[in-house]
């Protein structure tokens, strides 16, 4: 299911990135930084499951962070 998930968010913030990088509509921006930060932090569930801690926490807490600026971005940028 992880691996499901991790699959649409990764391709559905890369469509957003190249979308955003060849029309130049940055009001995308705070939509293609959620699904980066969905997509970062189930590879960190995925790897906490693998047992590699280390790494899978800072996945986690990376993604939670690009989670915290796109909503930041949503509240106070629209």
């Amino acid at each position: 299911m992880l691996r499901i998930l991790d699959t649409v968010f990764s391709l559905a913030s890369f469509v957003l990135f190249t979308y955003v990088l060849v029309m130049q509509e940055f009001k995308w921006v705070e939509l293609m930084m959620l699904m980066a930060g969905l997509s970062i932090g189930i590879m960190g569930i995925g790897e906490i499951q693998r047992n590699h801690k280390g790494r899978g926490w800072l996945l986690l807490s990376a993604g939670l962070l690009w989670l915290y600026s796109s909503l930041q971005g949503f509240l106070f940028f629209h």
